[in-house]
């Protein structure tokens, strides 16, 4: 089961989704609302996406996940959004990163959506990627580098790890915070020195 909780400013209103998979790779969504105290239920919703993180990633009125083909493909194939005032279902593109699209990790810089990427479990850096969106037109830049210590990627990029979402903080002072299953990355600055914490 998949699931993500949003707040809908237009009605001053908490949801929740709860998202149950079919077969076929087509599911039934749930939709509690706390102002109404209510359940919707929406059918023949998402068909031929297979959502991958769970929670969803709230960000700006919409939840987010990445999606694949199949249950059996591991690469992430794009971005599916629910926006939670319409009750709307969206996809995005995701930025051209390399050839290697399975080890995408959603976060939030600030009130942006973002995209760690990762190129493989050895790797040593990661990018930062953020989704600008300027009325009709979305587009992903690529904020930053993260270098870090050697085989931490290997919490970022393994398949294991498809059940989490990243946890990113970027404050004003250049100071990242990265919150992954099993350890806690600290860069101070822009020198981007780590430290560990498991």
């Amino acid at each position: 089961m998949k699931y993500g909780f949003g707040y809908d400013e237009s009605r001053d209103d908490y949801k929740a989704l709860f998202i149950d998979d079919e077969s076929d790779l087509s599911y039934v969504v749930n939709i509690y609302s706390l102002r109404t105290d209510s359940w919707k239920t929406l059918h023949d919703q998402l068909k031929g996406v297979f959502l991958i993180n769970l929670p969803a990633k709230f960000v700006n009125g919409k939840l987010y996940w990445t999606a694949s083909t199949s249950f059996c493909d591991i690469n992430v194939r794009k971005i599916i959004s629910f926006d939670v005032a319409a009750e709307t279902w969206g996809s995005l593109e995701l930025p051209i990163c390399g050839e290697d699209n399975s080890n995408f990790k959603l976060g939030a810089v600030g009130s942006d959506l973002s995209l760690i990427y990762t190129a493989n479990l050895v790797a040593t850096s990661s990018d930062v990627w953020i989704l600008k969106n300027s009325g009709l037109h979305v587009s992903w830049t690529k904020r930053f580098t993260i270098e870090y210590p050697q085989n931490v990627g290997i919490y970022m990029g393994s398949p294991t790890t498809y059940p989490f979402s990243t946890h990113l903080r970027h404050s004003t002072k250049g100071d990242i915070l990265l919150s992954l299953p099993g350890v806690i990355l600290i860069f101070w600055g822009f020198n981007k020195k780590a430290r560990a914490h498991c």
